[in-house]
């Protein structure tokens, strides 16, 4: 059974150092990063939290907004923003040394450095740190991990209030490790609600009248994305030649979901991080591209320009 993806909805074993790349209009779509340089994690391959060895490496989930009731109904109201109440987080520890821990957070595509302080207790772990950048995106956050647990929870609260709709978050993120899996699937449809076409239908004829009305149609995949995985078999033009648009915009990008790709586009973000496996972990995977993926991407973007755009409502 697929899924349908409606974008109203709220919805390590092998490191190696990556670098956001800059405008890679080749490989990603609507892509763009400054380049930020962080150091290379150092991963502990525990999953539960004994020492503060065990805190290196990644720590992943929702970002949630945590604003008073009525700032949140503001929110609510407002169809270009509700889609920030909640948005994937990867929380990077990449080094401790003694009482001092820096590392990295990427959401939204946004990669942040940070540094801070790591405090120790008999009963786990509060660590403070500051995303250095003071960007309007960056901000501060408070931790806490308890010993022999796998949970982090937090709080983060951005320096620059007034520019951002949401400016407090919290999070209940889980240590998790990185691993390149080609035969991870999509089994759900993708839908850009910021890309639609109004389309009139006709309900029925009463008394000699044609009764109609006015529904919107979005930018859609159809059933095809689902027969083909793009990082596991090498594609044929024939079977892309059959694909719409957007099948194979999200096949394509499909391939840079699987090596961890933060994506900042946002309906590209909001439909990846649908899955459990996403992990959004690094700005530049291009490197990591098998010979399989590299042909294949090449093929979908020959075909990607001309094809021809499908569009579908919610539910039909």
């Amino acid at each position: 059974m697929k899924f349908l993806y409606p974008l109203t909805c709220i919805v390590f074993l092998t490191i190696s150092c990556k670098e956001a790349i800059k405008n890679e209009k080749k490989f990603v779509a609507k892509q763009s990063f400054e380049e930020i340089q962080f150091v290379e994690p150092k991963v502990s391959n525990s999953l539960v939290v004994n020492s503060k060895e065990d805190l290196l490496g990644y720590w992943v989930g929702d970002f949630n907004a945590n604003l008073s009731d009525e700032e949140m109904d503001t929110i609510y109201g407002d169809e270009k923003n509700s889609n920030l109440i909640t948005r994937k987080i990867t929380f990077s520890i990449d080094e401790i040394k003694g009482d001092s821990i820096i590392g990295h957070s990427i959401s939204a595509g946004y990669i942040s450095p940070f540094k801070g302080v790591l405090f120790t207790n008999t009963s786990g772990f509060t660590i403070k740190v500051d995303e250095y950048k003071k960007a309007k995106t960056d901000g501060s956050f408070s931790i806490q991990i308890k010993k022999t647990d796998s949970v982090m929870k937090g709080n983060w609260e951005a320096y620059r209030h007034s520019e951002l709709k949401i400016y407090k978050r919290n999070f209940d993120l889980k240590k998790k490790l990185f691993a390149y899996n080609k035969e991870q699937e999509l089994d759900i449809t993708f839908f850009d609600t910021d890309w639609s076409k109004e389309h009139i239908y006709a309900i029925d004829t009463i008394e000699g009248k044609v009764e109609e009305y006015i529904d919107n149609e979005y930018y859609a995949t159809t059933e095809k994305l689902f027969e083909k995985n793009a990082s596991n078999e090498e594609l044929t033009s024939d079977f892309v030649s059959n694909l719409s648009k957007a099948d194979i915009f999200i096949l394509r990008n499909s391939i840079f979901a699987r090596h961890g790709f933060a994506f900042r586009d946002k309906q590209l973000r909001m439909y990846f991080e649908l899955f459990d496996w996403y992990m959004p972990v690094f700005g530049d995977v291009k490197d990591e591209l098998t010979e399989i993926e590299k042909k294949n991407i090449d093929l979908l973007l020959r075909y990607e320009q001309n094809a021809e755009e499908y569009y579908d409502t919610f539910g039909r």
